[in-house]
């Protein structure tokens, strides 16, 4: 809706927030069915054990009837009120994460690739409800970003089992602290450099108008550069949501980013 100069759409804004609501219990389903398969692992887990199903609040049969009610609620949100296109990309999400819950995660790399594709197939169906054009530019560029955002909690995680032996996740003891440095390395310099060519691309001046899209690039590399910082320093952990949360610096380039930007499409 903001990229494609709707977001005083009223009929866009609907359908926006459906589709965020219909994703939203397709995806808490799954992450019942999860906690139902790792309730187990879940109970000796440090923080995952103050989880409902892992410290007894609800029984499986609970969960398992939640989760069904949560799918099928989704699914029936965005069939009849959005469209079929985003109804396929939803059950892809959905297929695609019981694959992960059921075995795939402990897979080393391919965790992380399943998970960052589960961000674009996020955007994916915001695209289709609010029938805003998406380029590979922009797809290519939130999938590298969820690989980098994953492969810096994987790195936290990495080291808390180095230090404390604490097993996180079933794979952790197979990802390799020196790879995932250089991985994260090459990864922020690929989106850098990414977001620098598409913003002078004629394919970005001509979707929203401007030919200064560039200019948002300087918060891109300062918020890249941030991040980094942090997950080097193992502040407020890699948990991508709670240094969004905790880094005042983190929170006032992501708003800058967002006012520039709707500065150069608005105006």
């Amino acid at each position: 809706m903001f990229f494609n100069k709707q977001f005083y759409s009223v009929d866009t804004i609907q359908l926006g927030v459906l589709a965020f609501i219909s994703f939203s219990l397709v995806s808490s389903s799954v992450y019942c069915f999860n906690d139902i398969i790792d309730v187990d692992f879940d109970k000796n887990h440090f923080d995952k054990k103050n989880r409902p199903l892992a410290r007894g609040a609800i029984t499986k049969a609970l969960a398992k009837k939640i989760a069904i009610v949560f799918f099928f609620t989704g699914i029936a949100l965005g069939y009849f009120f959005i469209s079929k296109e985003f109804i396929f990309i939803l059950l892809l999400y959905f297929v695609l994460n019981i694959g992960y819950s059921l075995g795939l995660k402990k897979l080393v790399v391919l965790d992380v690739l399943m998970i960052s594709f589960g961000f674009v197939l996020r955007v994916l169906a915001g695209g289709i409800a609010t029938e805003t054009p998406l380029t590979y530019w922009i797809i290519i560029m939130v999938l590298l970003l969820a690989i980098f955002l994953t492969l810096g909690k994987r790195r936290d995680e990495v080291l808390l089992f180095l230090d404390t032996n604490s097993l996180v996740r079933e794979n952790i003891k197979l990802y390799n602290i020196k790879v995932i440095d250089r991985s994260l390395y090459v990864i922020a310099t690929l989106v850098i450099v990414l977001y620098i060519v598409y913003s002078f691309s004629d394919n970005a001046i001509h979707n929203y108008g401007s030919s200064y899209i560039f200019v948002t690039a300087i918060f891109v590399i300062v918020g890249m550069i941030r991040y980094f910082n942090l997950i080097l320093k193992r502040s407020n952990s890699a948990n991508p949501t709670k240094i969004l949360w905790n880094d005042n610096l983190m929170q006032l380039i992501v708003l800058g980013w967002i006012l520039c930007f709707g500065f150069f499409i608005y105006f």
